[in-house]
Parts: structure tokens; C-alpha cells; sequence
């Protein structure tokens, strides 16, 4: 592992784990959190998460539970019925959605708090380059910045864990101008990374970086609308147009910040929004597969495909040996359960458009995450300098990646299978 890579410590949850400096320093870093804009003008969820930190940095975090916090946060009666009054489960939830966004917004805060899907204690963790008490150093290369994920769940499952577009083109706009500002200056001789992104960061026209919504999910046309009744601001928010997975967004921020530090000029768009002319006029970088359509519009002609054999379940297709079925994921089972996932990797000029697509998809965020990060990572990239062939760099390439899921967070990808033309 690079030392240079920014991945998060094992988490540390028992008194014993922290120091008093730690402590403190979690203390104004929770201060810091509960002043930021994501909570200042919420009262609510600032409660829930000063009390929850509090708690467990005082050693009473084994007492966090629903009615725990439902009485001394809500002040509710201790005998209230839990099954039928979610406000704590509510309220946690948004908690995790918040603490995600402020995550977004702050790739190199010096801790980060999380709350584990299915728990109410906090976990504090601290990147792998500062200890507890030291000030955070930068990392030395933007690309392989990688933030722990937030709560993410696939599809099917409930809406929280979406995320609404016209807040993800700003999120994705401040890592990358963190990004750039830690690379200025930096040079390097061109390695594998450099070769496999030469035609998009080379070309004359921006790049479009184009993500899958929620409206691309579940199949509807673009631009659906079910009444010729004005649409209100209410309307918007909700709309399944303009709402984007956490995860898918993470990844789309990492695609920008490689172009801020390749001083490659990008646009944002969802696959709602995007037109052909927009890929016609210049490369483009497509971040989902199921959810976007101009991924969908690539994959039938290629080598490994994707099929839907039965509801809810996704398998991508080797026609090499098509009784190969277990690159495959099951929407229907409970997210906590995914153990694999699996995506596809695109290098490819477009024959339509003429120009050099790259593509993130898997089947599901859990395997685009891990797609981005093979891409933006330099050290991911060196998997493939094992498996290409001589002259790689001028040639289309699609690769399948799998990658270990434990709890809802994807690990490492690993290439299973290519195709070289």
C-alpha cells in the first residue's frame, strides 16, 4: 500500500482506544461539524449527533440504543412504543446522510465520525496519514484520495440514500479544486495511469462527465413528467431526474478532481440531461451502468454484456462462455448481505460519436465505487500494466472488475476477465 494513500484506520470505538488529546480534538472537530451548514440550521440532528459523540467519548456508548436517545434526546416517555414511532430512526438516518455530505464537502478534515447502518455508536476514524494529535498533512497525490463512503444502500431499497443532483455538480467542484491545489507543481513520467488517460486529457474539446440518476434506474424516459401541471420547487427536489445515488456521486467527484489535475476543462451532466451532441463533442467520462442509458447504449455490442434473466437480478454476460453466470448480484436480497460485486471498465472509441469514452459500471454503486477507484488510483492502475498487451495504449479495452463488499463498503477491485481490439 502506498503511504501516500488515503484510506481510514480501523475504527475505535471503547474509551480505551483514544487518548485525552483525541478526545479533544473529536470534541472540536464535533463542534466543527455541528457549526457547518449542513447542521447549523438543524437543531434536530445536531442534538442527535452531539449526543451520540458524547456519549461515547465519555465511555457510555454501550448505552446508545433507539430508546436511549427517543427519551433523553426527544424527550419521550421511557415505555414509548419504538415500533411505532421511528423519530429516532428518522433522525439517524438524516444524521448519516449529513455527515456525508459534510465528508464531501471536507475531503481532508483531520477525523471522521460515522454511524454504522444498524447501530447508533459513532465511530471515530482518522485518515492513514496524521496520528490522533497530529495536524493532517495533504495527501501527496489528488488521485488516489479516496473517502470512506457513507451509508449507501442499492436501489431498490428505500429513497434516503439518494442524494439530489444540483448539490452533487458543487460537491464534485470543491474536490476537485482541493485536488488541484495539492497537485500544482507536481510532475511525473508517464506510467500506465498516464497512457490509459492520455486520449481524454489530450483531446481538444471538454470532457463530459456524465452520472446515472434514480429516472435512469427505473427505465423512465427522459423527461417524463406525469401532468402538464406547473412543476414547483417541492416537484424539482423530488424529482427521480434529479436524484443521484451517494455513492455513484463520490465517484463522479473523483473523476472531476483528475481532470482539475490534469487542467482538462469538464462539464456535469446526469444521463437525463446529457445529449448526444454533448458526447459528440468531446470524450466522456459515464459513471454508472443500469442507471444510465448511454452506458446501456455501449454494452450490447461488446464482449462482456449485461443481462436482466429474471426481476431484480443483474448478471454481466461473457459471450465468450455465456453459461457463465456468477458475475451477477440479486437486487432482492438485503443490501448487508452483498458480499461481491461486480462492474465494468470502458476504454472505447465510440464508433457513433467518434470520440474516447471511459466508463464506471457496476452492477451495483457498490461495484461503480470500486470501478472509480481502479481509474483514479494510480496504484489500482498497475493491475492492468499485469494483464495488457504490447500496445495496449492505442487499442479499446474492456475489463470486469470484482470486488469484496462487507457491510455496504466496497474493498479493492480485482480484474477477472478483459478484452483488448
Amino acid at each position: 500500500m502506498s503511504s501516500r494513500s488515503v484510506q481510514w484506520a480501523e475504527a475505535h470505538n471503547g474509551l480505551d482506544s483514544h487518548t485525552a488529546a483525541d478526545r479533544e480534538e473529536l470534541h472540536e472537530h464535533l463542534n466543527h461539524i455541528l457549526s457547518s451548514p449542513v447542521f447549523h440550521n438543524s437543531k434536530r440532528y445536531a442534538a442527535v449527533l452531539r449526543f451520540i459523540v458524547e456519549q461515547t467519548l465519555e465511555g457510555e456508548g454501550a448505552r446508545l440504543k433507539e430508546r436511549t436517545i427517543g427519551v433523553e434526546v426527544f424527550q419521550r416517555a421511557p415505555d414509548y412504543d419504538t415500533a411505532n414511532d421511528h423519530s429516532v430512526r428518522s433522525a439517524v438516518a438524516e444524521v448519516r446522510k449529513r455527515l456525508a455530505q459534510y465528508y464531501l464537502e471536507n475531503p481532508l478534515a483531520p477525523w471522521r465520525i460515522e454511524v454504522i447502518p444498524g447501530s447508533y455508536i459513532p465511530q471515530f476514524r482518522t485518515p492513514q496519514f496524521r496520528r490522533p494529535g497530529e495536524a493532517p498533512a495533504p495527501a501527496a497525490d489528488p488521485l488516489e484520495l479516496r473517502q470512506a463512503p457513507a451509508e449507501v444502500i442499492p436501489a431498490p431499497v428505500a429513497p434516503r440514500m439518494w442524494t439530489r443532483w444540483p448539490w452533487i455538480a458543487g460537491a464534485a467542484c470543491i474536490v476537485a479544486l482541493a485536488s488541484l491545489a495539492i497537485v500544482l507543481g507536481t510532475l511525473r513520467k508517464p506510467d500506465i495511469f498516464d497512457l490509459f488517460w492520455r486520449p481524454v486529457l489530450s483531446s481538444r474539446g471538454p470532457v463530459l462527465l456524465c452520472i446515472g440518476n434514480l429516472e435512469g434506474g427505473r427505465g423512465l424516459p427522459s423527461g417524463a413528467s406525469a401532468s402538464d401541471a406547473p412543476v414547483t420547487l417541492k416537484d424539482f427536489h423530488e424529482a427521480v431526474s434529479e436524484t443521484v445515488h451517494v455513492y455513484d456521486a463520490m465517484t463522479l467527484a473523483k473523476f472531476a478532481a483528475l481532470m482539475e489535475a490534469g487542467g482538462k476543462k469538464y462539464q456535469l451532466a446526469s444521463q437525463s440531461d446529457a445529449t448526444f451532441s454533448d458526447l459528440q463533442n468531446g470524450p466522456a467520462v459515464l459513471v454508472g451502468l443500469m442507471n444510465n442509458s448511454w452506458t446501456e447504449r455501449l454494452v450490447p455490442q461488446l464482449r462482456f454484456t449485461v443481462e436482466n434473466p429474471a426481476p431484480r437480478k443483474i448478471v454481466i454476460r461473457d459471450r465468450h462462455n455465456p453459461s457463465r453466470s456468477d458475475w451477477s448480484l440479486d437486487y432482492s436480497q438485503p443490501y448487508l448481505d452483498v458480499t461481491k460485486d461486480y462492474a465494468l471498465v470502458l476504454r472505447m472509441v465510440d464508433p457513433k460519436t467518434e470520440q474516447t469514452v471511459v466508463v464506471a459500471a457496476g452492477i451495483s454503486v457498490f461495484g461503480t465505487f470500486a470501478a472509480g477507484d481502479f481509474l483514479t488510483r494510480r496504484e489500482e492502475m498497475k493491475k492492468l500494466a499485469a494483464i495488457a498487451p504490447q500496445g495496449w495504449e492505442k487499442k479499446n479495452m474492456e475489463l470486469v472488475l470484482s470486488t469484496d463488499v462487507i457491510r455496504g463498503r466496497s474493498g479493492p477491485p480485482t480484474i477477472v476477465a478483459s478484452q483488448f481490439w
